[in-house]
């Protein structure tokens, strides 16, 4: 890795947190970004003065590949400032940023900020994509929040937060913890139908590489995310969930493509 004022290391299945790292870079300025999807095996100590982890909130916490990331490869020294972004349909940012602050204390480091905005929801168990009116007001939105953040960024507070957690640590953790457990076996529950071309997307942009094609169809391992990046990338829509009707909208960042993902995983 170069070296670089900033250092943004994110992790994006369907786009949107690389949308923000992208734009949090053009206000910062001379900054690297990374994706942890083609990090996350190795050690990392970035040279940067500034390191940003970037992530969705999944189930009021981190997800299981950051989490990782941060505990077992992430070394930053002691005059980095450290900073997190955390985004979300629903909520969830407090406690997801508190869980990174507790991690890095743990591995002899500090959160010096956190912050928090809203992006157009896509779980799709939880409904799928939002109104294209809905997207593109959270759009504006957050590149305007994006600004605010940077000038922010800029005065390096220290033990500065958005908002503080109302949802008690420890029950926070426990929740993330039993949820992304269970996450890595919801891949059974992922099928393709016959709209299949045996293109490869779902297996090259998976960010732990539990797809893999099998005589020209997807098959899924039991190290999943739930980033759903296999399913909302599909350019012929057809992979699936069971449980989830077939007509449920599906959803990418529009400023992204699957190759800006792929191509940072594969790096």
């Amino acid at each position: 890795m170069s070296t670089r004022q900033t250092a943004l290391y994110y992790f994006s299945g369907t786009g949107n947190t690389l949308m923000l790292a992208r734009l949090l870079a053009q206000e910062l300025g001379d900054t690297e970004i990374v994706n942890i999807a083609g990090c996350r095996d190795s050690a990392t100590a970035p040279e940067a003065d500034r390191v940003g982890i970037l992530f969705p909130v999944y189930a009021f916490g981190l997800p299981r590949i950051v989490h990782n990331f941060v505990k077992n490869s992430l070394e930053t020294a002691e005059n980095t400032y450290v900073f997190s972004l955390a985004n979300y349909g629903g909520g969830g940012g407090p406690a997801a940023l508190k869980q990174l602050e507790w991690l890095l204390k743990g591995n002899r480091g500090k959160l010096d900020a956190g912050f928090g905005l809203t992006m157009p929801s896509n779980y799709l168990p939880f409904g799928g994509a939002e109104s294209q009116e809905r997207q593109n007001r959270r759009f504006i939105a957050a590149a305007e929040k994006i600004k605010e953040i940077a000038r922010i960024i800029e005065k390096r507070p220290e033990n500065y937060f958005y908002r503080k957690s109302f949802v008690p640590g420890c029950i926070a953790r426990r929740f993330n913890k039993y949820f992304c457990r269970s996450f890595a076996r919801e891949a059974a529950k992922f099928y393709v139908n016959r709209n299949c071309t045996a293109c490869g997307v779902c297996e090259q942009i998976c960010p732990t590489q539990n797809v893999k094609l099998v005589d020209g169809r997807p098959r899924w391992g039991d190290n999943c995310e739930q980033c759903f990046a296999c399913l909302q990338w599909c350019p012929a829509v057809a992979i699936h969930r069971r449980g989830i009707p077939e007509t449920r909208q599906h959803y990418h960042n529009p400023t992204v493509t699957a190759q800006d993902l792929i191509k940072d995983i594969r790096k």
